[in-house]
This record gives structure tokens, C-alpha cells and sequence, in this order.
């Protein structure tokens, strides 16, 4: 019969022969950052910021503009942005504001929004754009935004990308493209909500006044989009 191992073992362990096991590295208090296109090719092939704190700010802004949130006027004016509205084209089923804001290292935003009611449904619109940015804005970081689900893509002229909420019955639509050459900067959000006119009131900017209603039924009349 063959000698047990167990009591070399121990006097092996006692006497320091055997090192005993050490435990495995803690891993590094800091990772390493995540791709910046997360599969998705980023514009020019170069890594943009993660995510582009441009993009999640004025993605932010514009989904707010197409809310029909009664507050939305007064956001934007605490953040910086200078907002004016042509009373001419509000009436009780549409309104719509615009104005602009500056921001380093990327140029002056443009910024249009707008709300449409209708008997049973009521859509929020904002678009946002750049003549000539200074830099090509993170398009792709968008497919790493796990609430949203779409497609990006390359064509002769830049980068687009079509987008909506990452949900069965999706109310949230985006566009967002950008040229190559000019890098003219464009962001669509549109917001389909299934309620009527009655369950939204007419929002407007406390200083704007309300608006004539009285040619609003004339089928003639229709609002400037």
C-alpha cells in the first residue's frame, strides 16, 4: 500500500516548501473605456467623446421641445437658449417657438419646435441644426443608448441615422445626420402621443399672450408648419 501524501503535504506547508495559493489580482479600480462606436464606425473613422456630451445635451434639449410639456418654454430659457415666438402662427391646435445657442467648440444651434393637436392624437416636433459645425458631432453614440433602437449610415455625402424608442409600441422617432464636407449638423425628434387636443392644454411662454382663437374652426385657415 502506498504511504499517504496528506502528512508530507502539511510538513511540506509548515516548513515553507509548498507556497501557499494566493488569491487572484483585484482587478483595476479605473477600466478601460469602452469603444466609442460600440460596432457602429464613427464619422471619418475617428473615436468620438463617450458618449458626445454635445450630442446627449441638445438629444436632451430636443426631446423636451417635442414633449408639448407646458414647462418646455421655460427650460430652455434657464439653459441658456434664446427663445422667441411669432404669435402670427399659433392657434389653439398648433404652436411653435425657435431660437439659438452657442456652444464652445461647436458653433450656434439653431432650434425649432412645435406642437399639433388633433381629435384624437397630439405630435411634438423639434428640430435643431448647425450651418458648419466646428467638429464632427459622435452621430454613432447614439447606438449606445439602450433606450433607443435604429440604423446609421454612411453615404456619399456624411453619416444618417434613423432612430426611435427602444419599446413594443414606439412613440419617439430621430433622425440625426451630419455632411462631411461642410459638417452641417441636423437632429429631428418627433413624439406621437395618443391623446387628444382636451388632455393637453395650449402651452405658451407666460409673456407671449394668448393667441386670436377666433378664425381656429375655419376650414380655411390652416397653421404655418
Amino acid at each position: 500500500m502506498k504511504p499517504s501524501l496528506t502528512p508530507l503535504l502539511l510538513g511540506a506547508l509548515l516548513l515553507g516548501a509548498v507556497p501557499a495559493i494566493a488569491a487572484p489580482p483585484a482587478p483595476p479600480s479605473t477600466p478601460a473605456a469602452p469603444s466609442s462606436d460600440n460596432g457602429v464606425a464613427g464619422q471619418g473613422g475617428e473615436a468620438a467623446p463617450v458618449p458626445d456630451p454635445f450630442l446627449a445635451e441638445v438629444l436632451k434639449t430636443c426631446r423636451d421641445g417635442a414633449s408639448g410639456d407646458s414647462g418646455t418654454y421655460q427650460r430652455l430659457q434657464d439653459a441658456g437658449w434664446n427663445l422667441s415666438v411669432d404669435a402670427d402662427t399659433q392657434t389653439p391646435f398648433y404652436q411653435a417657438f425657435n431660437g439659438e445657442k452657442d456652444f464652445d467648440g461647436v458653433g450656434t444651434v439653431d432650434i425649432t419646435y412645435s406642437m399639433e393637436v388633433y381629435p384624437t392624437m397630439t405630435e411634438g416636433y423639434c428640430s435643431l441644426s448647425i450651418d458648419s459645425a466646428e467638429r464632427p458631432v459622435g452621430i454613432a453614440d447614439l447606438a449606445k443608448m439602450p433606450d433607443l433602437k435604429g440604423e446609421l449610415r454612411h453615404t456619399t455625402d456624411g453619416i444618417a441615422s434613423n432612430w426611435e424608442d427602444n419599446s413594443p409600441t414606439p412613440h419617439v422617432f430621430i433622425q440625426a445626420d451630419q455632411h462631411e464636407k461642410d459638417l452641417y449638423f441636423l437632429l429631428d425628434v418627433t413624439t406621437l402621443m395618443n391623446k387628444p387636443a382636451a388632455d393637453i392644454p395650449y402651452a405658451k411662454p407666460d409673456d407671449a399672450g394668448q393667441p386670436d382663437t377666433t378664425g381656429a374652426s375655419d376650414p380655411g385657415t390652416s397653421a404655418a408648419n
